[in-house]
């Protein structure tokens, strides 16, 4: 048995027992843990984010893949709408045309006609009655025009739907 002096034993009770070189291995030791077990809370809350960012994007992922759905859809449907309008207003001008050939249509356009004449003769006596009445030169004129404004306010209508 090693006899060891009043000094030493004080020293060893106050070191816990441990040599210098023990304790800063301890203290180290220590540090090292506190840093290992924050490196772990740090991945921990980094795979927890990057699982919510996974899910996250497979939602995008179906978003975007409906969003494209409704938007081809969308498009179909706008050109069927074109289509649909285009019929029934071609529909309609061969309707309008087979009943301007009509002789009944005929005679009544030409005593609106008249009327016209008459009411504007009525509000104006003094006017020549030849500077009021039109050349069917001009009245064919301004029904070619007014079918073709109404054939281009289609397409431009269909134009911005499809656009």
């Amino acid at each position: 048995m090693d006899r060891k002096t009043l000094s030493e034993i004080l020293k060893d009770a106050t070191s816990g027992g441990a040599s210098q070189d023990q304790r800063v291995k301890k203290r180290k030791n220590r540090g090292h843990k506190k840093w290992a077990k924050k490196m772990k809370m740090i991945e921990h809350s980094l795979r927890a984010v990057g699982e919510e960012n996974e899910k996250i994007e497979e939602e995008n992922g179906f978003k975007r893949r409906m969003l494209r759905r409704n938007q081809a859809k969308i498009k179909q449907q706008k050109a069927g709408f074109c289509d649909a309008q285009n019929k029934i207003i071609t529909e309609h001008e061969s309707r309008v045309g087979e009943l301007l050939k009509e002789p009944l249509v005929q005679d009544l356009l030409a005593r609106s006609n008249q009327l016209e004449l008459a009411r504007g003769a009525m509000l104006s006596p003094n006017a020549s009655s030849d500077a009021r009445v039109p050349s069917e030169d001009a009245i064919i004129e301004l029904k070619r025009r007014s079918e073709m404004l109404s054939k281009e306010n289609i397409d431009v209508l269909c134009k911005v739907l499809t656009a």
